[in-house]
């Protein structure tokens, strides 16, 4: 045997993270029972699991210790071919996305409570798969294996060549925003990603909308690519009103900055979209005004027509946040996912935009930025900076943007103004964080 005092104390171990799994299993296993929620099972029938804080964070704390130990076991070889032979998983993931392989299973009912084994009622054979798809048997039974092996679907016990849900399959059968999400990511953006490194060898030191791989690939960008593709961006509004988990969103930032300061108030959401967000805090908030302002038209008039019950307390303005902020006289100026969506340089331009009227506006009159907030390196599990690092590798590939942590905001608003200062972080690691900016704050 080596010498094993020479192995670091702090690094993992096999027996260690062993240890850590069984633990943690154990403490998830009692928070499912004592919170009277379901174990989740492989079933077409498990629900999802728990959302709450509590469970996320035991969640995370899992996921780093399994996936550890999972490295550990395989070794540095097989983990990494597994990692970059992955596009293969996506190959057939995509193939399943695109010709419907998702609704060509019968699913089960919920009175079966997941025991489908062997219940022909609630299978499909390759055969009959292949010709609702409209494709050949051969490469329909070969993408269905394939991702069977992720638990994505499972061959029938006894019959291997009929297929059944699994709850992962079925997932994607039942969700219509999972499935466009996927469908999406497997559609338009993956094409985007193969093509990442071509963009950076074009433009090597330089980064931009206009340079992004989304725009390598498809020749414009993505506003326009969705332009011209209508049934397209129905799917990609579907992918993001099912990504942005918006009732979550809405309560986390009702609860986050304290609004009742600015009682009688009026906020300007800037590129506010439809409104959405504004008339949820306008209904929990009766004394506030909100004046919702975009670009487009089309996403002003979405919800206008839902919001009698309001008295007027939530209006419409068409605006471009790159022009001069044309509202002189709010309590508050919101900035809500806007700025990841661009680079430093054009998030300083929105910025400066609002300096003029926050000059005109009392003093300590807030800019409100509503963005994620990346975490610094080792400061949260590798679990949840990985999802975070996923968007923001989004955002370089198909916009040209990025995720920015604290202390870039810091920085970005001090270039746009050295007047401006950062007053209150609210860092959210499992959402969307907020950040209060000042003019003149401390001087």
């Amino acid at each position: 045997m080596g010498d094993m005092s020479s192995l670091n104390p702090t690094e993992p171990s096999i027996e260690s993270l062993g240890n850590q799994i069984s633990d943690l299993s154990a403490k998830i296993s009692s928070y499912l029972s004592t919170s009277s929620e379901p174990q989740p099972t492989f079933s077409p029938d498990s629900v999802s699991v728990p959302k709450t804080a509590e469970y996320e964070s035991l969640r995370a704390t899992l996921n780093d210790a399994a996936l550890d130990l999972i490295r550990l076991v395989n070794g540095p070889e097989n983990t990494l071919r597994s990692f970059f032979f992955s596009h293969y998983d996506l190959a057939a993931l995509q193939v399943a996305l695109g010709r419907g392989f998702f609704n060509h299973v019968p699913l089960p009912s919920h009175e079966t409570n997941g025991a489908t084994n062997g219940n022909s009622k609630y299978s499909a054979s390759v055969d009959e798969i292949a010709a609702r798809a409209e494709m050949d048997v051969d490469r329909t039974a070969r993408v269905m294996r394939m991702l069977a092996t992720q638990r994505i679907f499972q061959e029938v016990p006894g019959d291997s060549e009929s297929f059944q849900h699994t709850a992962a399959s079925a997932a994607f059968a039942r969700n219509k925003g999972l499935h466009a999400t996927a469908d999406m990511q497997m559609d338009d953006m993956l094409s985007a990603v193969a093509v990442t490194t071509a963009a950076i060898e074009h433009s090597p030191m330089l980064y931009s909308q206009e340079l992004s791989p989304f725009n390598t690939a498809y020749g414009m960008s993505m506003y326009n690519y969705y332009k011209l593709h209508p049934s397209k961006a129905a799917r990609f509004a579907e992918a993001m009103r099912s990504y942005s988990q918006l009732d979550r969103q809405i309560s986390e930032l009702r609860d986050t900055f304290p609004w009742e300061s600015l009682e009688g108030g009026k906020i300007v959401d800037i590129g506010g979209g439809s409104g959405h967000i504004s008339i949820a805090l306008a209904r929990r908030f009766k004394s506030l005004r909100f004046v919702v302002q975009d670009i487009s038209t089309e996403m002003l008039a979405q919800a206008q027509d839902t919001i009698k019950d309001l008295d007027g307390r939530v209006t419409f303005q068409q605006h471009n946040f790159f022009d001069i902020q044309p509202v002189a006289d709010a309590d508050a100026f919101f900035l809500r996912q806007c700025l990841h969506n661009n680079t430093d340089e054009d998030c300083i331009k929105v910025i400066q935009a609002i300096i003029p009227a926050l000059e005109k506006c009392k003093t300590g009159t807030p800019l409100l930025i509503n963005d994620v907030i990346m975490p610094e390196s080792g400061t949260t599990t590798r679990s949840e900076e990985y999802h975070l690092r996923q968007v923001d590798i989004c955002m370089m590939v198909t916009l040209g943007a990025k995720q920015r942590t604290e202390k870039e905001f810091r920085d970005m608003v001090k270039k746009a103004d050295p007047r401006l200062s950062v007053v209150n972080v609210w860092p959210n690691p499992l959402g969307v964080g907020l950040l209060e900016v000042h003019l003149n704050a401390g001087s």
